[in-house]
């Protein structure tokens, strides 16, 4: 059942902004003036939590998650500092939410961190509530985590991809992360080509940027090493590498194996021949590939046939394809 606001029928246009409502002919002291100071600030305080700048204590288990994800990692070194310090000093820095459904619940625009923090220690949550949009709560939560700068670049790409995920155009997803048109084509193009699972396992990767990402993602173009990446993240051994260091491990593999391979490849193997008329006024060489030939004619007779050859290529090729075996249609 919700409360009733006591301060819903105030009006506070009626108190001039610093200054006292009433004045009496004489100074106020005591008791009269500590009253008349209550009520100023009750009235303030009533009007910040209207518009959403006033903080407020919530139970945790009535705040539900964001619709759009924007962290690979919570139970890291950074999380459990975070626990540390707000179990010694108290939470200093508010969430934000938004109201939903009857207004019982709330929704975390951003400070999931600081919310399961609180709901582990059993204490409420610091909060300014604010009613906001779909796209607006996007840009806020995205904006907020680019200010403290604490996701990564692949938690930076994986919030744009949740975000176009939801319906958000990649306006809104340019102007959550405050990036330009180029950066999000690199962002997508890394999420759309490294597979999920192994961004799963990769992690945050805290401290691995923007071009070694790109490195990796140019690496898995080629369906082998995709193959072989996927399947080398999945191995028990590679789940014993701690989580900071997975990236350069499985970067590293990569590299060698595609060394390997190229070593172990076998050049392609091409053929030669060459003929001469018995007057020696032609002569012909020709170096063929799988699927390219290069043929060259010299001597005096060289430009007069080849001129004759262009002109017999239909004849040619028609001999060409009746002298091949037929093949049974059934």
């Amino acid at each position: 059942m919700s409360r009733e606001n006591p301060f819903a029928k105030l009006d506070l246009s009626s108190i001039p902004a610093g200054k006292s409502p009433v004045k009496p002919g004489y100074a106020m002291t005591g008791a009269a003036k500590t009253v008349v100071r209550s009520i100023e600030d009750l009235a303030e305080n009533t009007k910040k939590l209207m518009e959403g700048e006033v903080i407020v204590d919530l139970d945790p288990r009535s705040l539900d998650v964001s619709l759009v994800s924007d962290r690979l990692s919570d139970d890291g070194e950074e999380y459990q500092e975070l626990k540390a310090a707000i179990r010694a000093a108290g939470q200093t820095t508010p969430i934000l939410v938004r109201p939903i459904g009857d207004g019982q619940r709330y929704m975390v625009v951003f400070g999931h961190r600081r919310r399961r923090v609180a709901e582990e220690l059993g204490i409420p949550v610091k909060a300014v509530v604010k009613k906001l949009d779909d796209i607006a709560s996007a840009i806020a939560q995205g904006q907020e985590n680019s200010a403290r700068s604490n996701l990564s670049f692949i938690e930076r790409a994986y919030f744009a991809q949740n975000l176009i995920a939801a319906g958000m155009g990649k306006d809104v997803v340019r102007s959550s992360l405050a990036i330009d048109e180029a950066m999000l084509s690199k962002m997508l193009g890394v999420i759309e080509t490294v597979p999920e699972p192994v961004i799963k396992v990769l992690g945050a990767s805290k401290k691995i940027g923007r071009d070694k990402w790109l490195s990796l993602r140019q690496m898995l173009l080629a369906p082998a090493l995709l193959r072989v990446a996927t399947d080398h993240a999945a191995t028990p051994d590679f789940l014993t590498i701690p989580e900071d260091k997975r990236f350069d491990a499985l970067h590293d593999y990569l590299k060698r194996y595609k060394t390997k391979s190229s070593a172990k490849a076998p050049k392609p193997v091409g053929s030669n021949k060459s003929w001469m008329s018995n007057d020696k006024s032609l002569s012909f060489a020709m170096s063929a590939k799988s699927k390219k030939v290069a043929i060259e004619l010299s001597s005096v007779e060289a430009k007069p046939f080849s001129n004759w050859l262009s002109s017999q290529m239909d004849h040619l090729y028609d001999e060409y394809r009746r002298s091949k075996p037929e093949t049974d249609g059934d």
